[in-house]
């Protein structure tokens, strides 16, 4: 008897729950990066300046009276414009696999489907 012969009179049927051939789902998860760099910039204006209130003079001499100090003390306003901005670079996507291989209910990665 070959070895076939007992299985001939009936054809063998697919597992309960698959169609005939081989479906199957995989699922992976992968990593994808965007890189955006943020440039910052601060460009100055010009100065003013404008002289508040009086000036403070202050005369002081050395103990042998043979020279004298004068200090002139003056509060300045000083104006400084400055704009500020930030520029932004793209970088192409980049994807690669995720570390520990294939995803499914048997093997979760993280994925969030």
């Amino acid at each position: 008897m070959r070895i076939n012969e007992a299985y001939e009179h009936a054809a063998i049927l697919p597992c309960p729950g698959e169609d005939s051939g081989c479906n199957k789902i995989v699922t992976q998860c992968v990593d994808v990066t965007a890189p955006v760099t943020l440039v910052p910039t601060a460009s100055l204006g010009t100065v003013t300046v404008a002289c508040q209130g009086v000036p403070v003079v202050n005369c002081t001499t050395d103990p042998c009276g043979t020279s004298s100090t004068i200090t002139v003390t003056q509060r300045v306003c000083v104006t400084i414009p400055v704009r500020y901005d930030v520029s932004m670079n793209t970088c192409d996507p980049t994807i690669s696999c995720a570390d520990g291989g294939s995803c499914g209910p048997c093997s979760p990665c993280g994925c969030k489907a």
